[in-house]
């Protein structure tokens, strides 16, 4: 057997296994921590239990594939004598206080090393790492940010061959986007873009925070606020701080070269949007972000004669852009990595080895599941139902079925906790709270009553084998949509129908179901069918506002008891408060 555990170890920490070259787990460290975002150390907690759920331990860990991002100090040798006896006796005064390990930027320190010549294995206590963090037999490689992106793009999109963008805040050696080619079983780096000052997901994020909301969490909200904003007012001023290289193969801005060339942007972008609305201003960074990716899109298609394209990286979490590069003449097909941010990057560090070490080949079998986490079996959630003092109906699954499909239907919010965890930021009916698409008020009171915040509508879970009569341009990303990845335009006559999951510019971003992927959600979403003539019921995550997804059976059952939810699935449980008007 050979075990291959992949670590990101930075901003959204996760880890996953690769079990004889198959992806066995995957899991976000926020989810078992309950800090969302969790990062910037070891995921110990991700790492234990993506290996639980391989049937392993740290001691069978054949290979390590790390990032070079956040790391535990006493691993890692400074270049300063001097500040190695001082990092030492700091790190000794913490232990005695039991604060928290001190940590190191492993990028920060590459980029130093680099400029002088030296390398890192001499700085890098790897044995020391191995035997001190439990991999008693492991080998550990460092992989690049960016080619952790690109390949699991290119790997589960199940093309033969493909243009690979990778775009996000930035990576090691400040590289933010990246466009590539994988053809003959290669994935081969093309062009690269690394200009401080010219990050696209940096420039959307400065927006984010300038508009008062928490960059690099919070970009969901623009793209919501968009829809309803006028980009023409700022299109130009924000088109100097994000832009197309001359030879369109690249990104720039008009701040490139300058000595603090990202702080002078923000300030530029602070002082460009005073007076001005945050709907216009969030339309204006959609539209900018928008022209300048599809055009580098184009001109790369143009160049490589490639029709299928693969994206992956936090930019492309943006579901209206992905849309807009599906809708190009130029593309006959795209996907997107479901986990695009850098908690995905677990993933294809596990990869990277997988193919550059272990023989393995591209493209693998297209991405089937993200069901890659914990489950908790009936005992388990017995045992949590004891601990809060709740009863509840032990059901046979069709019974299960119906009792939620009819709830649904009668107007009731269900909270919808099944099988293993989602990996990535999408519930996908694991743990999902739904409720019934027809009516139109739900955005302001199923947000008011989980504490959020949001602009975008909540998204549709559909029946795949009624995608095209629901939606448009849909047999470009049949396969990506099952991960609710991108947005489509609603067809006409559906949009009057279920107007709680449609956007005020008539698109929606679903997930199509198959019985194939999650065959009881899917018998759940054709009962409420059956019930209703519609194929689709409302599904937005389980968690609070700031929350991270629900993990264990207790957080589900917490925010039943907080009365968020009407009604409660779990396992083969049932919990439901009377109706209001019962």
């Amino acid at each position: 057997m050979s075990l291959v555990l992949g670590m990101q170890s930075g901003h959204e920490s996760s880890a996953a296994v690769l079990k004889d070259g198959r992806l066995v787990a995957a899991v976000s460290e926020e989810r078992l921590s309950r800090i969302k975002n969790d990062g910037g150390r070891l995921p110990d907690r991700a790492i234990d239990q993506a290996l639980a759920l391989a049937d392993a331990d740290r001691r069978q860990v054949d290979e390590l594939a790390l990032q070079y991002t956040f790391f535990p100090e006493e691993y890692i040798v400074r270049e300063n004598l001097a500040k190695e006896l001082e990092r030492r006796l700091s790190r000794f005064k913490k232990a005695l206080r039991g604060e928290e390990r001190s940590q190191i930027l492993l990028c920060n320190l590459m980029e130093r090393l680099q400029a002088r010549g030296k390398s890192f294995d001499r700085h890098f206590k790897k044995d020391r790492f191995l035997q001190g963090e439990g991999f008693l037999k492991a080998e550990a490689t460092f992989f690049d940010h960016h080619e952790a992106h690109a390949l699991p793009a290119a790997y589960f999109s199940g093309f033969d061959e493909a243009a690979v963008f990778t775009m996000d805040g930035n990576g090691d050696w400040n590289i933010h986007h990246t466009s590539s080619i994988l053809r003959d079983g290669r994935l081969t780096r093309v062009y690269m873009s690394n200009a401080r000052g010219a990050s696209g997901g940096l420039f959307y994020s400065h927006i984010t925070r300038l508009l008062g909301f928490k960059p690099m969490r919070h970009e969901g909200k623009i793209i919501g606020l968009a829809a309803h904003g006028d980009p023409r007012r700022l299109y130009e001023d924000f088109s100097r701080a994000f832009g197309l290289s001359p030879d369109g193969r690249t990104v720039t801005s008009e701040f490139v070269g300058r000595p603090s060339a990202e702080a002078e942007r923000y300030r530029f972008l602070e002082g460009a949007i005073q007076g001005h609305s945050r709907e216009d201003v969030s339309a204006a960074v959609q539209a900018v972000l928008e022209d300048v990716a599809l055009e580098l899109v184009r001109n790369f298609l143009a160049e490589t004669g490639l029709r299928k394209v693969a994206l992956n990286g936090g930019v492309f979490a943006n579901v209206k852009l992905n849309q807009r590069i599906a809708s190009l003449p130029e593309v006959d097909s795209v996907f997107v990595f479901p986990a695009m941010s850098d908690t995905g990057n677990s993933v294809g560090a596990a990869l990277l080895h997988h193919i550059g070490r272990a023989g393995g080949t591209l493209p693998g079998e297209p991405l089937q599941t993200v069901y890659l986490g914990p489950e908790y079996g009936p005992q388990a959630i017995e045992t949590s139902l004891r601990d809060l003092r709740l009863s509840a109906e032990r059901l046979a699954e069709e019974d299960l079925i119906e009792r939620a499909a009819g709830a649904i239907h009668r107007g009731r919010i269900v909270g919808w906790f099944q099988g293993r965890m989602e990996f990535g930021p999408r519930a996908l009916g694991n743990r999902s709270i739904l409720a019934r698409p027809t009516d139109v008020t739900i955005n302001d009171w199923l947000n008011e009553r989980l504490d959020r915040s949001e602009f975008m509508p909540f998204a549709p879970s559909a029946l795949d084998e009624y995608a095209q009569e629901l939606f448009l341009g849909v047999e470009k990303a049949q396969h990506t949509a099952r991960f609710m990845t991108i947005t489509f335009d609603v067809a006409e006559p559906w949009r009057e129908r279920i107007p709680a999951v449609v956007h005020v510019d008539g698109t929606a971003r679903p997930q199509l179901v198959t019985e194939a992927s999650n065959p009881l959600y899917h018998r759940l979403i054709g009962a409420y069918h059956a019930l209703s003539g519609i194929p689709l019921v409302l599904n937005t995550s389980f968690n609070a506002h700031e929350e991270p997804i629900v993990c264990a059976p207790a957080e589900a059952l917490q925010a039943f008891t907080e009365r968020r939810i009407d009604c409660l699935g779990i396992g083969p449980f049932w919990l439901e408060y009377p109706d209001r008007d019962g």
